[in-house]
């Protein structure tokens, strides 16, 4: 094993020891999360089922949670949309914004639903399924008129104003953001050890009920 295959877990062990109170904080007694995933990327898949889930399982009530399916995606100049993992991953992405939007008033909805389609056979990006749409209540046909129908509304939009940055700063999917700041350290923090680094932030807050990690 080379000298630099040995490193990098020496590093990450560093920068897992250094997570402390510090590294984030509470804002009013939440935490505000960004994630940035596209369907097709396993490293979202990942992310969601080890990390962003159990996480949220445990401490949702103080989160703020904002899902953004874009990642790598980009706007051509006559307006077509070109995404990561080619056409099945753009369907998949609009469906996914479009049933988003739909429960945008219920997180802990839209996080079932995510997973849901993060999970094995991943419907959505697979085979056009509306099994996990079924599956958090959604109306099929109301989801199915929303992806048919981009020019009606402003969520490609919306998707890309929020997701440019992250990506082209973190340069990695799916990107997560916490409290509005953009760091690409902190978001390798959160990609690994989500759930420490937000327990963490929650103990050092008196106006929460975690105590400890």
């Amino acid at each position: 094993m080379t000298a630099q295959y040995i490193l990098i877990p020496v590093l990450i062990s560093l920068a897992f020891s250094c997570v402390d109170s510090q590294v984030i904080q509470t804002v009013n007694g939440r935490i505000k999360l960004f994630v940035g995933p596209t369907s097709g990327c396993i490293n979202a898949r990942n992310f969601f089922r080890t990390q962003l889930v159990p996480t949220y399982e445990l401490y949702g009530e103080y989160i703020d949670l904002e899902i953004v399916p874009w990642a790598r995606t980009r706007r051509e100049a006559d307006g077509t949309i070109v995404c990561q993992f080619g056409e099945r991953d753009c369907w998949a992405n609009r469906l996914h914004r479009c049933v988003l939007n739909k429960l945008r008033f219920n997180q802990d909805a839209q996080l079932r639903y995510m997973a849901c389609e993060y999970r094995d056979p991943f419907p959505a990006f697979t085979s056009r399924s509306f099994k996990c749409v079924r599956a958090v209540g959604v109306d099929v046909t109301e989801a199915q008129f929303c992806v048919d129908n981009p020019h009606l509304d402003t969520l490609d939009e919306e998707a890309q104003a929020k997701g440019t940055d992250p990506i082209r700063i973190i340069n990695f999917v799916p990107s997560i953001v916490i409290n509005d700041n953009i760091d690409v350290d902190i978001h390798w923090l959160a990609f690994w050890r989500l759930n420490q680094l937000v327990c963490q932030a929650l103990a050092a807050d008196p106006t929460t009920s975690i105590t400890h990690c």
